[in-house]
């Protein structure tokens, strides 16, 4: 059974907890009770999910800056037509993803890792084409 104690915190605290996680894993661990693993968990997750984040931007970056020199500039309209796509992918992503109908105990079944990876790649997508619509440059008026 789950332990369901409530944790609370100051915000202050929170903050040095936090970054005790991410910077300071096994100092961490000394601090809470349980000694579990999932801190390592979250951690990689953390910076698995910044490196994504990072990806999606670079590659976003340079398609607009590819295609503002293989194609020219980028009309308002088009800007704000690739904004709108780039703002849908990722609110599809969000509003998509499946949590509590389709979890198991162990978390690693086929329709869980597919829920995560259409999840991820709807994220990202929306991302590119965000920062691409930033990236290419427009034309003057």
């Amino acid at each position: 059974m789950a332990n369901t104690r409530s944790t609370p915190q100051g915000f202050r605290k929170a903050a040095c907890l936090v970054w005790l996680l991410l910077a300071e894993p096994k100092r961490f661990l000394e601090l809470h009770p349980e000694k579990d693993e999932n801190a390592f968990v979250v951690r990689r997750a953390f910076f698995k999910s910044l490196l994504l984040v990072l990806a999606s931007g670079a590659v976003g970056y340079i398609a607009g800056i590819v295609l503002g020199r293989a194609i020219g500039c980028a009309s308002a309209n088009l800007v704000s037509w690739l904004q709108i796509a780039g703002a849908g992918l990722l609110l599809w992503g969000t509003l998509f993803i499946r949590g509590w109908e389709i979890q198991t105990y162990s978390g690693v079944t086929l329709p869980e890792r597919v829920n995560q990876w259409i999840y991820r790649a709807l994220c990202c997508a929306g991302t590119v084409v965000l920062v691409c619509s930033l990236a290419w440059p427009q034309c003057a008026k």
